[in-house]
């Protein structure tokens, strides 16, 4: 076996620990301590100090195939230590390859194993693995929206051409504020992105026709896809047959924060003039969308209220969906 000099040199710039332990078990040194645990210098400890049983398990096999075949081993194994600022257990993944060998220094029977510390390959496969099920979780959520959207759209579509055009348009709004669920890194989305996506980028307006007030709350991904559905539900109502028909209807969007931030916020949708009489009946799976599944889903409340003047609609949306 070469020296540890002659191991150090050839080690410079890489990411490889070399340690050697005796047939006991006690480490008896380090080159290249690149991994924070090494650095700690386990030199004349044993490893029953650093490894769980079930690791302990693990080397023993490893070293016992080494000696037998004369070939090395490779295995991952969790490296411990007590850290002495917190008095909590440190972890390390280790990758080692063991090789049986004779210290020539010392003339010591023991393993030499080249050491590399992955304990960041593996907490990065472990948030993609995470990241995938979120991905899982929230594509069944989705799957289960639009079946929902299509069940619903062709309970109450007189015909074909306007379920087709009722499901699309409610398909697109929920491709929008996924979008903008996306484009923030699954955290959801501020109401004024929203108000923008689901309402002015719709048609464009006059300067003045639409605008949005009040506290601009962060939504959470949940609240991000159902408070969208509402917007849309009121904003192609006004471009069907509402104020936005006429050069000089208007919508305001206000949205105010409870007093007690516990307690949510309001969102407030002011539309003018109202172009039906008031004693007009609506019922359709809109109305149903925004006085139940919406605030269902944001664990609030919704009222959709017509007078001679103005359609108006009133969402509360819980702090749980508030980020």
């Amino acid at each position: 076996m070469p020296n540890r000099n002659i191991i150090l040199k050839s080690l410079e710039g890489t990411p490889v620990t070399i340690f050697f332990q005796d047939l006991g078990g006690t480490y008896e040194w380090f080159v290249n301590p690149q991994s924070v645990w090494a650095r700690q210098d386990f030199s004349g400890r044993s490893e029953c100090e650093v490894f769980n049983e079930k690791d302990l398990a693990k080397l023993a096999k490893a070293k016992s195939e080494a000696t037998e075949t004369g070939e090395p081993r490779a295995l991952e194994v969790i490296a411990r230590a007590r850290d002495d600022k917190t008095g909590r257990d440190i972890r390390w993944n280790l990758h080692l390859t063991i090789n049986k060998t004779v210290d020539r220094n010392t003339g010591t029977d023991g393993f030499i194993y080249s050491c590399t510390d992955i304990t960041e390959q593996r907490q990065r496969e472990q948030t993609l693995k995470n990241l995938l099920r979120e991905v899982s979780h929230r594509s069944k959520n989705m799957l289960a929206m639009v079946l929902s959207l299509s069940a619903q759209t062709a309970r109450v579509a007189p015909t074909k051409s306007e379920y087709i055009r009722r499901f699309t348009g409610r398909l697109q709004s929920l491709a929008k504020s996924q979008d903008v669920i996306t484009d923030r890194d699954w955290r959801g989305s501020s109401l004024s992105e929203l108000v923008r996506r689901q309402v002015l980028e719709v048609l464009p307006m006059q300067d003045g026709q639409i605008t949005f007030e009040g506290d601009d709350v962060e939504l959470g991904p949940n609240g991000t896809l159902h408070v969208g559905l509402a917007l849309h539900e009121l904003v192609t109502n006004a471009l069907v047959h509402g104020a936005l028909t006429l050069g000089k209807g208007k919508v305001v969007i206000r949205c105010d924060r409870a007093p007690d931030p516990d307690d949510g916020a309001t969102l407030l949708w002011t539309e003018t003039p109202r172009v039906f009489s008031a004693d007009t009946p609506i019922k359709s799976f809109g109305r149903t969308m925004l006085e139940r599944i919406v605030p269902a889903a944001v664990n609030g409340t919704g009222k959709l209220e017509l007078t001679d003047d103005a359609v108006n609609y009133r969402l509360t949306i819980a702090e749980s969906e508030i980020v």
